[in-house]
């Protein structure tokens, strides 16, 4: 194999395995709250990956209102999460 092509699968494989943690860390710790109706949710890991990042946080459909917003992960506490 070429050197190069090494070392970009190499990049890739960092790439891939870095996300991988960061959602696990996400599920494990952290969750969205609507801004407009207050459902605490964490969303599939499909519509994690496919939704629109903006900032810190991402855009999402709240499962309960229909309201499509903002969000920003909220760190969970034991009651929060339903």
């Amino acid at each position: 194999m070429e050197p190069m092509l090494i070392v970009a699968l190499t990049v890739v494989a960092a790439a891939i395995l870095w996300a991988a943690v960061q959602y696990a860390l996400f599920y494990r710790r952290d969750h969205f709250v609507c801004p407009k109706c207050g459902h605490c949710w964490k969303p599939p890991l499909a519509r994690m990956i496919f939704s629109v990042n903006a900032v810190n946080g991402k855009i999402l459909r709240c499962p309960r209102c229909g309201s499509k917003e903002y969000v920003e992960p909220v760190r969970d506490r034991k009651k929060d999460v339903s």
